[in-house]
């Protein structure tokens, strides 16, 4: 599938999602260069990175780590429900499932 989504609205979605990260308790940043969230351990760095989330114009969703982390635009709340649920795997279980 390939959508068109206006960069005011990719825009839109990002602020949305992100207070809805914040709201549960995700420590999140919004990019500078690309549009998109990059979520760190709580107080940390660029270096303590742990996920990005963009709009992914391909799909129509919302992408985050890997490529099929995926989740619709039209469920904001959904969408922080689910990254919620990434950022809780055990690490090695995030690592592994990146490689697959």
């Amino acid at each position: 599938m390939n959508t068109s989504v206006p960069r005011e609205t990719e825009l839109r979605l990002l602020g949305d999602l992100f207070r809805a990260l914040v709201r549960r308790g995700v420590c999140v940043q919004m990019r500078d260069a690309i549009p998109g969230l990059t979520i760190t351990r709580l107080d940390g760095t660029a270096a303590d990175v742990i996920a990005y989330v963009v709009v992914n114009r391909r799909t129509g969703g919302f992408s985050w780590w890997r490529v099929d982390s995926f989740h619709s635009l039209r469920d904001v709340d959904g969408a922080a429900d689910r990254i919620t649920a990434f950022l809780a795997e055990p690490p090695m279980v995030a690592h592994e499932r990146s490689r697959s």
